[in-house]
């Protein structure tokens, strides 16, 4: 683990300028998973270093995700035991940074992570009498609450403020443990997508999402599989890895889709090259909180074709700026996809909206919540 964030010197050229006018400077630790594994925390985290530090903030970066030392190889390669010392490093490390820091910030996932992250987290940060925001943004909140509320609720009462990125979660929180909840969505960097109006709509769909069972990308293949018998020419990219990479490949196989390609692992700076050779974007999850891909997807100036699951529709309106239909709902999804290609002004007019849609969550709307979150003025 690392007080910093590691950056490359391209990384560091393309860094923004220190902005005027904002708030002092103070020294912020922000808790975090680092990559890899690649996924919306991640990017997030690294997203927030870049725009704090550029408003002139000491940001000390404490990395979640991390390999065991050298002298403890073994730990890596037995399950149980590399959780358990993983768990008792985090514990041992934490201290010492929260104790340097003015405002703690901690991103919070459900499950193992809250426990081995979140909970030192709070408790340190209060013992040091440390501000500390417990940002929390599990999709699968509803089942971890239902399960384990009872243990965690003193967690969020102490914590100095809750803040969630998107309604849908603040409600399921405040509902939950009966604690005020500020939404501070996440973060766009606009200097990776640019929004490029479309004239002619094509068939060229993208999937962003971990291959995993909860984003349901069997359902986008199904869904694609139908869009494919009517415009044999469409196409199909997917970006992303996890554990159904094999067995999605296998339906592809099996179901003789034409024109899928399996991108793997894409680095978030160069995903805005892969937006922009497509037009509509697909998800299909069954989870979900506050899906940043379907924000970049609208900042591109892509359709968003989604399933309503979890958050979703407390970020996008049916037939306002995307198409919803129901989790599972392979066929809507076809249909929505069909729609759209067969009508260009509905395109155009959902992809404006979503546009628009994806302008409030630039850092110079975004971190009016964070500093309010942080108590800054």
């Amino acid at each position: 683990m690392s007080d910093g964030l590691v950056m490359t010197p391209e990384q560091q050229a393309n860094s923004e300028p220190r902005r005027k006018g904002g708030p002092a400077p103070r020294r912020i630790l922000l808790i975090a998973p680092a990559p890899p594994p690649y996924g919306g925390m991640a990017i997030q985290a690294g997203l927030l270093v870049k725009f704090l530090r550029a408003d002139g903030h000491q940001v000390a970066f404490f990395a979640t995700t991390t390999k065991c030392p050298r002298w403890l190889a073994i730990c890596d390669r037995i399950s149980g035991l590399r959780t358990i010392i993983r768990s008792a490093l985090i514990y041992l490390r934490l201290w010492g940074r929260v104790r340097r820091a003015e405002v703690v910030h901690v991103l919070a996932a459900s499950w193992l992570y809250f426990f081995v992250v979140a909970v030192p987290a709070v408790l340190y940060a209060r013992i040091h009498g440390k501000r500390v925001v417990l940002n929390y943004r599990g999709g699968d909140a509803k089942q971890f609450f239902r399960w384990y509320g009872w243990l965690i609720r003193p967690i969020f009462k102490l914590s100095s403020i809750v803040t969630a990125p998107s309604e849908f979660l603040a409600q399921v929180i405040g509902e939950r443990f009966g604690v005020p909840v500020r939404v501070v969505p996440n973060v766009l960097d606009n200097t990776i997508f640019q929004y490029r109006e479309r004239t002619d709509i094509r068939p060229k769909i993208l999937s962003t999402r971990h291959l995993e069972q909860i984003y349901g990308v069997d359902v986008a293949l199904k869904a694609f599989r139908d869009l494919q018998s009517r415009f044999p020419e469409a196409s199909l990219w997917i970006a992303g890895t996890g554990r159904q990479a094999e067995s999605l490949r296998g339906l592809v196989a099996a179901w003789n889709l034409q024109n899928v390609s399996f991108l793997g692992h894409v680095e978030h700076r160069d995903l805005g090259a892969v937006y922009d050779q497509c037009d509509i974007l697909l998800n299909a999850s069954f989870v979900d909180n506050f899906p940043g891909a379907l924000l970049e997807a609208s900042g591109a100036g892509l359709v968003v074709i989604s399933t309503a699951a979890g958050g979703i529709p407390f970020m996008f309106r049916h037939e306002k700026n995307a198409l919803l239909v129901e989790p599972g709902d392979s066929s809507g999804l076809a249909a929505a996809m069909e729609r759209v290609l067969r009508s260009p002004s509905l395109q155009v007019s959902l992809t404006r909206e979503a546009a628009a849609l994806s302008r409030g969550w630039q850092w110079s709307e975004v971190s009016k919540a964070i500093y309010g979150a942080y108590g800054f003025r």
